[in-house]
């Protein structure tokens, strides 16, 4: 039997010894905007078809990594689908067409896989006659063994919503009678396990645009995909994917934690294998599980796969010990999951103690909701039923759909969505500034834009373009500024603009579409007049030393903890910044250490900070890091820090590191599941930190007698002693605390069978207080007693009566009685109660009431 790792290689060595360039996998996180991760392998190969760049060669051969939902709610049901899978492909621009691919199909399948060919079927699109006649007449296909399929079935493409695409021909591969549905129509093209499709072979021939038309491809190739785990499974021998060495460890380790057999829970191991293959690629990547885009799949899949986990009644964490075992299959092909084995494992596990924290209850308030509606008659859940689900929960749509489904109801997708647009208009009413295009807004003349300077500039002058009143404040538009708008975690600057006729102090700006809007307070009059425009400098600076230190803290992360350190986001202000990055664990105060270390050694090496407006392409070859998720325009400013750091950023910047002076961690904190937070100081505002700690130290170090490098020592023995102490304190309350209680046994005053004990006690607290009427209680058979004290400048009594003694005496009853007396409150429980007054004067006379209640 092939191994998987040898029949992939077998199928590149094939291609390469027909003239392909071997070319690796791109990553699953695709730089085509219109999808979220690579999901063919014509994917990379898009700009080649479409003739944007130079060929670099004109023959290539891959095994692209790729993550599909497309099938997600098949996989486990059939044994075909997949979230993640790898595609094995040939690749031709502007060189051989369908001939040659076609044929080297056939030749791989038959002659080197040694596939039979009785078991193998074809589809052509039905209108294309030549790739017909080439399996007929040129392979020698019967034609029984060949069908005309339409447009949904053979005409593949683009990949995402552009690009190359065109007619298809498919290899099918019949895995026999036992796997059909069983309808008398079943046949190639069946949804079915019977007749499996493995090989796709595409010809690009369109290129097609957003609007649809397909105009001929300026690279008109060839483009193949051939499903691997299908291949593996033919070539093994099994009737299921999952039976095939890619999955039978992770299944074999399922067994093992579970303590169940595969035979047990078939579907469940199938779609726990499935998924934590996607989750550990897309994780080992950088994706961090989110409601948003690629990180709302990794949860989707992660969260899916759980709930198949609660089914079988597993209640703990265990995908992220499922990490290991996929690295060790899948390390020889793709040998980087090594290093990210234990970051992923982390994350993994922290998104699922998440999830589960919140399943059950979310599982039983669907029950009760499924139920509810199946009572009524109805068969569709309410869309604020299924929001409440998503937004209390954590449950994903698709995993609510999925679960209705099994209930054989359907949700209400519209009032979902309803509810989620609103919601987010709840959140976009909290935001601090919503630019407001109708009304208020006196207009001086048109601009496409405000220009900004402030790159080169502080002060320059500028006309108003338009301007309004919000409140007390004026908000001021003008053609060019060298203030910079809130953006990218940057605070925006504050100032001043001037003219003859009024004077605008800014105190805050914010950038809306392309324009700069300038708040403050106004005094005079705004006309249409040249203005002055003047950012604070001294502010500027400061704020510019704490963006410049976030680019060497990222890179003092990405060395101290490793690459998979990415930035979540930031807040850059005068005074201080914080600085969100991906990481699973606390930090230690050793890294915390090297961290602050290294960046205060780069600031001290004073190296030039520099910048350059280039294409993205090349800032991404030159390897600026980009902040994840983040669109960004076809030219960027790549901001450089000495030969350590390069970073994608639109933010003001120092022209050397040793401007920021000194720099000090204040506080690290985690702000999500795999999300920590650095909050920092760097220039003045660090000094004046370490200044006010200094101060503190020192007088702590006068008020204890030592110099401050001794206070540990000092602390520590008066630590020693102060435990010393209270331990005493405890054991002479303890011993006077058993004398009063045997002082209050022995002076009971007894009233036929009832021992009444009253008392004012003089104890430390109310706890001690109740320690001795515990004890009363327990030597006295049958007791009711009232214990008072001064506590706090108030009148404070504990009411207690023995067990046997509750059906007539009630202890609340009796301390609301002995509250009145000194203008107080009570209450409690039958057996044990409290009442307290402010009138401490009257502590005696309140005592003696029980005598009388008795």
């Amino acid at each position: 039997m092939m191994r998987a790792n040898e029949i992939r290689k077998s199928f590149l060595d094939f291609f390469c010894e027909r003239g392909h360039t071997l070319v690796q996998s791109s990553p699953l996180i695709s730089d085509d905007p219109s999808l979220l991760f690579t999901i063919a392998g014509m994917v990379q190969f898009k700009k080649y078809f479409s003739g944007e760049v130079p060929l670099p060669y004109k023959r290539a051969t891959s095994c692209q990594k790729c993550l599909r939902l497309s099938d997600v709610e098949n996989v486990g049901h059939s044994v075909k689908y997949h979230t993640f899978l790898e595609m094995l492909g040939n690749f031709s621009f502007r060189d051989y067409f369908k001939l040659e691919a076609i044929k080297w199909a056939w030749e791989y399948l038959t002659e080197i896989s040694k596939l039979k060919k009785d078991k193998l079927y074809i589809s052509v699109f039905k209108e294309d006659d030549e790739v017909y006649n080439i399996w007929r007449d040129e392979v020698g296909v019967e034609s029984e063994r060949i069908f005309r399929l339409g447009e949904e079935d053979n005409f593949w493409g683009p990949a995402g919503t552009t690009g190359a695409c065109g007619p298809s021909s498919e290899i099918y591969y019949d895995f026999g009678e036992e796997k059909s549905c069983g309808k008398p129509n079943c046949s190639v093209g069946c949804e079915c396990d019977r007749y499996v499709e493995i090989w796709n072979l595409v010809f690009p021939q369109f290129d097609q645009q957003e609007d649809g038309s397909r105009p001929p491809l300026k690279n008109r190739g060839i483009d193949t995909g051939l499903g691997f785990e299908r291949l593996v499974t033919i070539l093994q021998d099994t009737d299921s994917n999952f039976k095939t060495d890619l999955f039978k460890p992770i299944i074999e380790e399922i067994e093992r934690i579970f303590g169940i057999t595969y035979s047990d829970a078939t579907t469940a191991m199938d779609i726990i294998s499935d998924h934590i293959r996607g989750i550990v690629f897309a994780s080992s990547e950088g994706v961090v599980p989110s409601n948003e885009g690629r990180g709302y799949v990794l949860r989707r899949i992660l969260r899916r796969a759980l709930r198949q986990a609660r089914i079988l009644n597993i209640k703990e964490p265990f995908l992220y010990r499922l990490v290991g075992v996929v690295v060790d299959v899948m390390r020889e092909p793709y040998p980087e999951l090594v290093e990210k084995r234990e970051q992923s494992a982390l994350l993994i596990k922290s998104e699922e103690e998440r999830f589960l924290s919140t399943l059950d209850k979310g599982i039983n308030i669907f029950e009760e909701i499924a139920d509810r509606i199946k009572q009524s008659g109805k068969s569709v859940i309410p869309g604020e039923e299924v929001f409440r689900l998503y937004d209390t929960y954590g449950f994903p749509l698709d995993l609510t759909k999925e679960m209705a489904s099994e209930h054989g109801l359907t949700v209400d997708l519209n009032g979902f969505e309803s509810e989620m647009n609103s919601q987010k208009e709840r959140a976009r009413a909290q935001a601090k500034f919503e630019e407001t295009k109708s009304g208020g807004w006196k207009t001086y003349r048109e601009a496409e834009e405000s220009v900004f300077v402030g790159y080169e500039q502080i002060s320059t002058e500028a006309n108003i373009v338009k301007w309004r009143m919000s409140g007390e404040k004026a908000e001021l538009i003008l053609d060019r500024t060298p203030f910079y708008g809130e953006a990218g975690g940057q605070i925006g600057d504050t100032g001043l603009i001037y003219s003859q006729s009024f004077k605008l102090n800014i105190e805050d700006t914010k950038r809306t579409d392309n324009f700069t809007v300038h708040i403050g307070k106004v005094e005079g009059e705004i006309k249409d007049e040249k203005v002055t425009v003047e950012v604070d400098k001294n502010r500027r600076m400061a704020i510019a030393r704490s963006h410049t230190s976030t680019h060497i803290l990222h890179y003092a992360l990405r060395r101290v903890l490793g690459t998979h350190v990415k930035q979540e986001g930031s807040l850059v202000e005068d005074e201080r910044f914080r600085f969100d990055f991906t990481h699973f664990n606390p930090l230690s105060e050793g890294e915390l250490k090297e961290i602050e270390m290294i960046v205060n050694e780069k600031v001290l090496e004073n190296h030039r900070v520099e910048t350059e407006i280039m294409t993205l392409d090349r800032a991404k070859k030159e390897g600026a890091i980009a902040l994840f998720g983040e669109k960004y325009a076809d030219s960027v400013r790549v901001v450089k820090t000495g030969d350590f750091s390069k970073e994608l950023c639109g933010g003001t910047h120092l022209s050397h590191t040793g401007e920021v002076g000194l720099f000090k961690i204040v506080n690290e904190t985690a702000v999500a599941a795999g999300v920590r937070r650095i909050e920092a100081k760097c220039g003045k505002e660090a000094y004046l930190y370490v200044r006010a700690q200094e101060d503190v130290l020192k007088r702590m170090a006068k008020e204890t007698s030592v110099p401050v490098m001794q206070l540990p020592d000092r602390f520590h023995k008066l630590l020693t002693e102060k435990k010393y102490l209270e331990d005493e304190l405890k054991r002479v309350e303890g011993e006077t605390i058993t004398k009063i209680a045997s002082d209050l046994i022995g002076k009971a005053k007894k009233i036929g069978e009832i021992s009444i004990v009253s008392s004012k006690v003089q104890v430390r607290d109310m706890g001690n207080v109740r320690t001795i009427a515990d004890i009363v209680r327990t030597k006295l058979e049958k007791v009711v007693g009232v214990l008072g004290c001064e506590n706090e400048g108030r009148a404070r009594f504990l009411v207690f009566v023995s067990d046997n003694l509750k059906e007539k005496y009630n202890a609340g009853a009796i301390a609301k009685e002995i509250a009145s007396v000194v203008g107080g409150k009570g209450g409690g429980k039958p057996t044990i109660a409290e009442a307290g007054g402010k009138d401490v004067a009257k502590i005696d006379e309140a005592l003696k009431k029980i005598y009388e209640l008795v």
